[in-house]
């Protein structure tokens, strides 16, 4: 009776669990590589999307100093 007691909490606590990509939260059972691709593509958009916000920062900097080197 008691092993039962067990097996079903053990159960009720794995079918509760929440799935994530993230390894760090995952656990063992937690796991969930879609999740993991889906994480991944997410900051590899942000990552190139901030990247190309720098390239245009560097260019107007760029721009700028050109501008003022002009005037002196």
């Amino acid at each position: 009776m008691r092993f039962n007691l067990l097996l079903l909490s053990s159960v009720f606590c794995l079918v509760g669990c929440e799935t994530t990509g993230d390894p760090a939260q995952g656990g063992l059972f937690g796991w969930s590589q879609s999740k993991a691709d889906q994480r991944i593509s997410t900051k590899q958009s942000e990552l190139y999307r901030v990247q190309s916000d720098n390239d245009r920062q560097r260019q107007r900097s760029s721009n700028l100093r050109s501008t003022y080197d002009g005037l002196r």
